[in-house]
Order: C-alpha cells, then sequence, then structure tokens
C-alpha cells in the first residue's frame, strides 16, 4: 500500500465527495485483497528447497541398488522430507526388508550432517519395513558412538519411492545439513544382507541444504 494518497482537485458538492470517498474506499478494499491473494498464491507456489544425489548401478542387486536420494525442506521450513529410489524398489512388506538378524537391519538410513567441521552423522532419519505395518522411520541422534530416538518420523512407499518425513526440530533446528545416504535388505534366505550401497558414493556428502 502507498504511504501517502495522491492529492485530488476540491469538489464543489457534497454529494460528489461522497461518492469519491466511497469508491476510493472500495478500490482500496479491493487492492489489498489482490496484494493479499497474490502474496497467498506465490507462498503457495513457492517451490521446496531440495538437495539430490545421485548414484551409478553398481551392486548387483537392483533390489537394493541406490540410484538416488534427496532431502527437501518445506516452503514453512519446519519439516524435512528425506527420500530415496532402488533400481528396482520392493514393498516395505516383503520379507527382503525384514525377515533376517544381520545388523544394521534392513532399510535405508539417510546420515545428516549439521557440523561443517565433522564428517560425522550427527543424526540419522531411518526406514525399516515390517510385514504388517509397511514402512515406518523415526530420527536418532549420535551421543557418544551411540543413535537415541529423538522423534518418530511418518515413512511410506509409493511405489517408487521411499519417504520420510519429520519436523526440522527433531535434529535441533540448524542453519544447514548435508547428507549420504546408505541401503542394504536382507537376502531371501534370511541370512546375510544384500546392497549396501550409498548414494552418493562411501564417505561423501550432498551439497547444504540451507534451513533458515
Amino acid at each position: 500500500m502507498p504511504t501517502s494518497q495522491r492529492r485530488r482537485r476540491l469538489v464543489t458538492t457534497t454529494i460528489l465527495v461522497a461518492l469519491t470517498a466511497g469508491a476510493l474506499a472500495a478500490g482500496a478494499l479491493a487492492a489489498g485483497a489482490g496484494v493479499a491473494g497474490a502474496s497467498q498464491a506465490t507462498a503457495a507456489r513457492r517451490p521446496l528447497r531440495a538437495v539430490t544425489v545421485q548414484d551409478p548401478l553398481d551392486t548387483g542387486d537392483a533390489i537394493a541398488d541406490l540410484r538416488s536420494a534427496s532431502v527437501a525442506l518445506s516452503s514453512d521450513r519446519r519439516s524435512l522430507t528425506v527420500s530415496a529410489r532402488f533400481d528396482e524398489p520392493t514393498d516395505p512388506t516383503s520379507q527382503n526388508w525384514w525377515f533376517g538378524a544381520s545388523l544394521p537391519r534392513a532399510g535405508i538410513t539417510w546420515g545428516l550432517n549439521t557440523d561443517p567441521t565433522s564428517t560425522d552423522w550427527q543424526y540419522v532419519a531411518e526406514l525399516r519395513g515390517d510385514p504388517v505395518m509397511g514402512a515406518y522411520g523415526y530420527v536418532a541422534r549420535q551421543v557418544s558412538g551411540e543413535y537415541r530416538l529423538t522423534c518418530r518420523a511418518s515413512a511410506s512407499f509409493d511405489g517408487a519411492s521411499y519417504r520420510v518425513r519429520f519436523p526440522v526440530s527433531c535434529i535441533g533446528g540448524p542453519e544447514r545439513l548435508r547428507f549420504t545416504t546408505y541401503g542394504q535388505l536382507y537376502h531371501d534366505s534370511g541370512e546375510g544382507v544384500i546392497g549396501g550401497d550409498y548414494a552418493p558414493a562411501w564417505g561423501e556428502f550432498s551439497r547444504w541444504l540451507a534451513l533458515r
């Protein structure tokens, strides 16, 4: 809205003054509504901030071969969604996701680094599978070499991508983060694992994603 109104010529009748004032008031209200509507529309169209990494087909086990992964910040900057794709995705209810005893458990891990001076994973977001529940997820923090649960998360699988969504507060609300992704599943027999793939490569991180 302008800070001052334009000068207008004086009119000689009370009726004309009233009509002009009414018209201006109606116009101002309409203009204000238009600006507000435009601002809301712009906010609704604002794209997510996201960082994506790619990885070549390289493990020989397509159902556990990571091809891409990403982390995205919501437009209100309150939540994060991590996602990943295997070359040949399978449903988290299938036995490759839960039938086995090897550690770490089958699933997808997003290692989250929030400290530019370190290459550690300060936090991890995990997606696991269950024969009844399907995909489930959580976020954990590294404390003295062990990971402790900080938040339960919303996990999903749409037939192509695996996703975990959680509040930024689950990882302490840092200014930025970078990530790497690791995936493995259980062998059909339940003995051992298949995959063991990173995206990007082992020991590498994505570029930084600003969270503020």
